[in-house]
């Protein structure tokens, strides 16, 4: 069996030296994949380990555990495609933090003044606002800073253009439709109900077997609670990520032995 285990963040590039990131450890990832492989071991297995910069790693004395390190969400994707293509994986279980946002581009108020005012130059100005947020959108792509070195830190007000990611896990069933998905849903501030009922849409939006919801203020209270929905819409609960670990590990290792029959 081969399984891949998604943990801790992606971190998107601002220039040479600086990143976005997130506050993902990669914790309940790492356990996650030591569990699969001390239920695996002396079975024929590799439990392929992608991770963001900083995550927790997982002890791999237990099993056949490969890590792989990505940063980008860029790299991300390729990485995890590319897994699926070449290799034959039963399950995916993805964790991992994905950044929804990249840098696409890095300017300042001054350059797109100046990118406005050398457009209207003797030009009549926008009558509508559809007008001028073409216009403003051209401007602040017109003059952009070079990201390939470290951006100069004397510059009062960067601006940070950003633009949305690809959502991995939606490109996970398409690559590789027979492969068992376990996906994660991360709320705040929310009943139990929306939490699960947001899981659940998740589920059936991108063909997932199960998706554990999270309550992120149980995280913040150090008594992290997950919820382990199903197909049906039912779930299981679990207390501590160490619980949390081995309910994944258990649900996806049966529904692989009840397909295998």
């Amino acid at each position: 069996m081969n399984f891949i285990v998604t943990a801790g963040g992606t971190r998107e590039r601002i220039d040479a030296v600086r990143t976005i990131a997130n506050e993902a450890t990669g914790k309940l990832g790492s356990l996650i994949a030591e569990e699969l492989a001390e239920r695996l071991s002396g079975k024929e297995h590799t439990v392929y380990f992608l991770c963001g910069t900083g995550s927790c790693l997982p002890k791999t004395g237990s099993g056949n555990i490969r890590v792989l390190h990505v940063e980008g969400t860029g790299q991300l994707q390729d990485t995890l495609i590319g897994l699926l293509k070449e290799q034959e994986i039963d399950a995916v279980i993805h964790s991992m933090a994905v950044s929804d946002y990249k840098v696409s581009s890095v300017t300042t108020p001054e350059h797109i003044a100046q990118a406005l005012a050398e457009k209207f130059r003797g030009a009549p100005l926008p009558l509508s606002e559809a007008e001028w947020e073409r216009a403003v959108s051209q401007a602040v792509f017109a003059r952009p800073l070079s990201a390939e070195h470290k951006i100069s830190s004397d510059l009062e007000h960067p601006v940070l253009v950003l633009e949305k990611t690809p959502k991995i896990i939606g490109l996970i069933k398409d690559a590789s439709p027979k492969t068992l998905l376990v996906g994660f849903k991360l709320l705040s501030g929310v009943s139990r109900k929306v939490l699960i009922d947001t899981a659940y849409g998740q589920l059936k939006k991108n063909r997932c077997t199960y998706v554990l919801a999270n309550d992120m203020d149980s995280v913040v209270r150090g008594n992290h609670e997950g919820f382990l929905v199903d197909e049906s819409g039912n779930y299981a609960a679990f207390s501590g990520k160490e619980q949390i670990a081995k309910g994944v590990a258990d649900s996806v290792l049966r529904k692989l032995m009840e397909a295998q029959g």
